[in-house]
């Protein structure tokens, strides 16, 4: 790539040059090649560069409706953000030849970032004029509101996109009905431990407690303990944020042994287990911390298999949360986009038209990612789909709580319960896997960096 000057910017040549080039893998490598590999708020960053990048390629394929100066804006973005993460990573070694390998390959796009970040406000300009005060209305499949008469029997088929229809219409609806304890969590690591011969768990009437009380969603920090007495097995330990339990009538358990984590179902009625509900943010996501005391229950799958079982649940219960996490998004949007604040004067208003069109590329970007996430759900390709999962859980994460930030201090137009719903079921879906930390960290060790 020739070199530019600062204001020059790039041609559509190098933009798609350098976006087939800022790949996971070189973006990493470039920082083993310098001493930041290990410096944590840069991990961060590149977790983050990668969420974006990933947007912008599936916003290109298409199948999200958006306009070209939302997929413009986004490009340019996150080409600017990374010209700057690169002359971060490089340092002095970016203004001089000392024999580091990507500085002649990304040079052009660390001396392009002020015309980049230029030319996204223009095209926000443009988004402006777009959605400002229309009714944003979704064309895309996944974004049906379902009647919630309907809920039992899509989420239930095995089906991720019916499954993908409900958690979108639950949380555009802030309905109060806790679907995601079964059909999010219970369901999917039934199904995943593989165990058909096994008909003694309704799956519509279960729940999955893993996490314990650290909300770490990490193998190795299980605690729970099963021990094995006569023909089964008696579980002994804590977990905590456990959506559903209250009422289900099955509890599947990761819980240890010498064989490593495994799955284990107990009846929530069995002796020694006790179900405390505890206060949250949230009614349709009731969480309670489970004690177990010697508690009977039996293998469901393989001895040993409960660190893949969690893994791979996981990341299907991050692609529901990031179906939910839409719904807010989509029904925040509309409501805010009909209710604009008070605007006295030509300043304020145009304030009001950017922060719209920041939003509605923040909604672009999100739902191009839960779109490939729910695709590649059903494929052959793990891998793929686990990273996809990943990617989705922060991009809509991201997006949802932006929404909040603004819902909390700008939508004096909107009802108060809907603004209060729409907050606390935000955070709510936000933490409940364990956090934007854990989750960054979790892509991170899915693309193995």
């Amino acid at each position: 790539m020739t070199q530019t000057t600062d204001t020059a910017g790039l041609t559509p040549e190098q933009r798609a040059e350098y976006l087939a080039l800022l790949t996971p893998e070189n973006l990493s490598a470039l920082m083993r090649s310098t001493w930041t590999w290990d410096d944590r708020a840069l991990r961060r960053t590149l977790s983050d560069l990668i969420v974006d990048l990933s947007a912008v390629a599936e916003l290109r394929r298409g199948d999200v409706v958006c306009t070209d100066a939302v997929i413009h804006a986004a490009e340019s973005r996150v080409l600017a953000a990374t010209g700057e993460f690169i002359a971060e990573v490089l340092g002095p070694r970016l203004l001089i030849d000392t024999g580091n390998p990507f500085r002649a390959a990304m040079l052009t796009l660390t001396t392009a970032t002020a015309a980049l970040t230029a030319d996204a406000e223009r095209a926000l300009d443009v988004v402006a004029q777009d959605v400002t005060g229309r009714v944003i209305e979704r064309t895309e499949e996944l974004a049906a509101i379902l009647p919630e008469d309907r809920w039992p029997d899509k989420a239930f088929t095995g089906s991720a996109i019916h499954l993908a229809r409900v958690a979108y219409s639950a949380g555009y609806t802030l309905s109060p009905t806790p679907y995601f304890g079964a059909a999010g969590l219970g369901a999917q690591a039934f199904w995943i431990a593989g165990s058909p011969t096994d008909d003694t768990v309704d799956v519509h009437t279960c729940t999955l407690a893993a996490a314990e009380k650290t909300g770490s969603w990490d193998p190795a920090l299980v605690k729970t303990r099963a021990t094995p007495v006569g023909d089964g097995w008696e579980i002994t330990g804590e977990k905590w944020y456990v959506p559903g339990a209250s009422d289900a009538a099955t509890l599947l358990v990761i819980a240890r042994t010498i064989g490593g984590p495994s799955l284990y179902a107990v009846e929530r009625s069995a002796p020694g287990v006790t179900v405390e509900p505890l206060d949250g943010l949230d009614e349709a996501h009731q969480l309670s911390r489970i004690t177990f005391e010697a508690a009977p229950g039996r293998l469901i799958g393989r001895d040993g298999a409960g660190g893949r079982i969690m893994n791979r649940t996981v990341d299907k219960a991050g692609t529901v949360l990031a179906g939910e996490q839409m719904g807010l998004v989509d029904r925040a949007l509309g409501d805010y986009s009909q209710v604009p604040p008070s605007c006295d004067d030509d300043a304020a208003w145009r304030r009001y038209t950017r922060l719209i069109a920041g939003l509605e590329v923040a909604r672009c970007t999100a739902t191009a990612l839960w779109y490939r996430a729910v695709t590649l759900q059903g494929d052959d390709d793990l891998d793929a789909a686990s990273v996809a999962a990943a990617i989705a859980h922060i991009g809509c994460s991201r997006a949802v709580r932006r929404v909040a930030l603004l819902l909390g201090s700008a939508a004096s137009g909107i009802d108060g319960e809907v603004v209060a719903g729409l907050r606390n079921r935000a955070r709510t879906t936000d933490l409940l896997l364990g956090g934007p930390a854990l989750a960054h960290e979790r892509m991170l060790e899915r693309l193995g960096i």
